[in-house]
């Protein structure tokens, strides 16, 4: 049964609500754990980790084509000790992608970062930040040749 807000502050909190479940176990999720973790475990270094927040709306879109801006910029950016750009693009597990959305994201982890990966869990993330690897563009690009989706 649909519930009707009666006032704008439970309109607020239905919002909330509603946007608070849809993202249990999406890629704002892991997302926004990391961020957290980072933050508590390395105040010192705050303003070294950001989201590039790419939700926007079809107009907003729109006008950022028609400026120039380009899709595939990676979720999160880490800049390291030596102030180099590592590009952490953020997947559910078992989410499909499309193959042009990937590409795009493949070449910029590839082309615009000093490293870049594609990561899938709050382990991986630490794996990055700490100078390990995550799931490498270049094998995902591969992967892509023979198929229309992705999966991870």
């Amino acid at each position: 049964m649909k519930r009707t807000p009666k006032n704008r502050e439970q309109a607020m909190q239905m919002a909330y609500k509603l946007k608070t479940s849809r993202e249990k176990g999406t890629e704002a999720t892991l997302q926004s754990t990391c961020a957290k973790q980072f933050a508590e475990r390395y105040p010192e270094n705050r303003g070294r980790l950001f989201a590039t927040f790419q939700n926007p709306t079809p107009e907003q879109h729109n006008l950022w084509v028609a400026k120039g801006m380009v899709a595939g910029v990676s979720d999160m950016i880490y800049i390291d000790n030596q102030f180099r750009v590592i590009g952490i693009e953020m997947k559910q597990p078992g989410a499909r992608h499309s193959k042009k959305s990937l590409e795009r994201q493949c070449h910029f982890l590839i082309n615009c970062c000093y490293r870049g990966y594609f990561c899938t869990s709050v382990e991986m993330f630490w794996d990055i930040i700490n100078g390990g690897v995550g799931i490498e563009p270049e094998l995902v690009l591969n992967k892509m040749e023979y198929i229309s989706t992705v999966v991870f």
